[in-house]
């Protein structure tokens, strides 16, 4: 049976613990991210789109001189952002473009250019096209990067350290005033996005492909790291300064911190970039996409950006799940849900076409849509995106969870500075009891006053597991969550922000080795009072994310376990036409998330009752 929850509201605090944990345990809705400013509704449509030097699939005819194809500017100007090539259109077809603005004048345009490497181009039009501009002017600074066999650096062939006889970071400098010139001058976008602009390269080497550095003009290669990221930087800065404060900026490679130039940016392979999983693609900090939506510059632009498997069958059950993955993820803070083709080049799968049930819907009739006038149907949020928390049914490690009659069973406090714990019956999450842990003065390190419970579940290396219980501060501050298996050492850390007021918390932890583990709590990185209780920690993740907004909500399961999600009322699937089983047009009051996946659904306020078939005259 599929674990459930109570929802906020049915109060458990007059029942005793274990007649509240044999009711399935308290779920609870966290508010954790402030609403996001948006222009339009929900869910904001990303297109990673394409578009090949002979205008391929915007252009007829095999050239980039024929007449557009309207069908695929029908098709495409119903997202909400769009990324193309910035060559042909910049500097030949605008009328691409133009397009595009007169089916939707509040699409947004972003000229692509990868930053970090340019082929031979050589176009008879070498004054105006643009990546032989590019090719040129690479070419004439002596600007190409070499791995040590002596050829191009196939990674990164633009060596964006650089520096001239001053320390100018020449090619960097250089690139920015082209794409001012070429790109942003023109008019005809709203921005730049700017692929392969990898902060650090170091990682693209392998056992046959070694960065020349010493060509490149440094010392060594951790020198040459460091001017790499300056020249990122400067590339950043200076077009920044030259397309002005409101161009849109957008990113990707990895995980970019470039926030103050920086609209946003890009997470590729969504949930996985960088083998991680949902959770560490949300909070990574640095580059987690929630962390990116409060810290690059406004208004943001960031990206999560689902592949289909397999591209030749984009309907199936499998890449219907992932647009509802990636793009009710998405909807949980600012940002633009991208799905499509992994390769994004579109001569073998016009992936620009493709749409789905969630994309589009009729608020009158519930039904899927492939209309325009349909898109942004949620409306706009309510508020921030909330966790719903509950436990699990597998073995939990503590053994003393609530502190109902003591805080040394089966817990051991360890102050390496000043700090003490005691019993507190003044203050409790649920029951009647909370340890509390006080800190005098700061340490070097929060691992110095720690709390560590003693019992032990068996953990697998990569496997998610969760610390769940409740906590607040005597002020604000953060409070350090480890899962260890011996010694002082951790094999997974996150930490958390506490308020003054209690708070049901889940960390989910992955951790780096496998054995039988348990999980321990650091309070020294701030002076005060912290106050922890009902502490569990178990094999899995039990939480569920929701947004609720203007005609309905989206709910988000990031673990591997389907879950069953009580409603507060009645809401309605989609009626869907790519995956009718799952959104089937029925009114619910519950709902089971697969796992890895997501929900859209209507509010019951939105759809208007059936026809009435049966009115009978009645005399005024």
């Amino acid at each position: 049976m599929s674990p459930s929850f109570r929802l906020l509201g049915l109060a458990l605090s007059g029942r005793p613990r274990s007649a509240a944990l044999a009711l399935g345990l308290a779920a609870l809705c966290v508010a954790v991210l402030a609403p996001a400013a948006s222009a339009g509704g929900y869910p904001r449509l990303g297109l990673y789109g394409g578009i090949n030097g002979n205008g391929f699939p915007y252009i007829l005819g095999g050239n980039r001189l024929g007449p557009l194809d309207p069908a695929m500017c029908d098709s495409v100007a119903r997202y909400d952002e769009v990324i193309l090539d910035a060559s042909p259109i910049s500097e030949y077809r605008r009328d691409v473009a133009l397009a595009l603005r007169q089916r939707h004048p509040g699409v947004s345009l972003l000229g692509y250019v990868n930053a970090e490497y340019i082929w031979p181009a050589e176009d008879q039009d070498s004054l105006v096209h643009y990546p032989t501009r590019f090719h040129h002017l690479i070419r004439n600074l002596g600007g190409y990067l070499y791995d040590q066999s002596g050829t191009e650096y196939v990674q990164a062939n633009v060596n964006i350290a650089k520096r001239d006889a001053q320390g100018r970071y020449v090619v960097a400098e250089s690139l920015a005033a082209l794409f001012d010139d070429a790109i942003a001058k023109t008019g005809v976008w709203d921005g730049i996005f700017l692929d392969g602009y990898c902060e650090d390269i170091r990682w693209t080497e392998n056992a046959t492909a070694h960065i020349d550095y010493v060509r490149a003009g440094y010392g060594s290669l951790d020198a040459f790291a460091i001017g790499w990221r300056a020249g990122v930087d400067t590339l950043a800065t200076r077009l920044r300064a030259r397309s002005g404060s409101t161009y849109v900026l957008v990113g990707n490679c990895g995980q970019g911190t470039m926030y103050t130039p920086m609209n946003g940016w890009m997470r590729e392979n969504f949930p996985y970039q960088n083998g991680g999983d949902w959770e560490q693609n949300m909070f990574r900090d640095p580059g987690g996409y929630f962390v990116d939506e409060q810290r690059f510059r406004a208004p943001r632009h960031d990206y999560l950006f689902s592949a289909a498997d397999p591209p030749l069958f984009p309907y199936n059950a499998n890449n219907a799940r992932k647009v509802r993955y990636g793009l009710a993820s998405a909807a949980l803070a600012g940002g633009f849900g991208v799905f499509g083709y992994g390769a994004r080049e579109v001569g073998t799968y016009n992936y620009s076409t493709w749409w789905y049930d969630e994309y589009a819907v009729n608020l009158a009739t519930g039904q899927s849509s492939g209309n325009l006038a349909d898109t942004g149907w949620l409306g706009l949020p309510l508020g921030g995106a909330s966790q719903m928390i509950w436990l699990g049914p597998g073995p939990d490690a503590p053994q003393n969870p609530g502190f109902e009659n003591d805080v040394t069973t089966d817990w051991q406090f360890t102050p390496n500075i000043p700090g003490t714990i005691a019993w507190d019956t003044t203050t409790a999450a649920l029951g009647r009891a909370s340890a509390r842990i006080n800190v005098p003065s700061p340490g070097v390190a929060d691992w110095q006053v720690n709390l560590v419970c003693l019992g032990r579940i068996p953990v697998t290396a990569g496997n998610a597991c969760a610390a769940t219980f409740w906590a607040k501060g005597s002020a604000a501050r953060p409070l350090g969550v480890s899962a260890f298996i011996s010694g002082p050492n951790s094999v997974a850390y996150q930490t958390v922000d506490l308020t003054t007021t209690w708070k049901h918390y889940q960390v989910v932890l992955s951790p780096s080795q496998s054995g039988n583990a348990g999980v321990s709590f650091s309070f020294a990185a701030a002076a005060g009072d912290v106050w922890v209780d009902d502490v569990h920690f178990e094999v899995g993740a039990t939480n569920l994310w929701r947004r609720d907004f203007q005609n309905g909500i989206v709910l988000v399961n990031p673990s591997l376990l389907p879950l069953t999600v009580p409603l507060e009322k009645t809401f309605h699937h989609l009626a869907g036409i790519v995956a009718p089983t799952v959104n089937d047009g029925s009114s619910v009051n519950a709902v089971t998330l697969g796992a890895e996946d997501a929900l859209f659904l209507i509010s019951n306020d939105n759809v208007p009752p059936r026809p009435v078939t049966d009115l009978t005259p009645v005399p005024h």
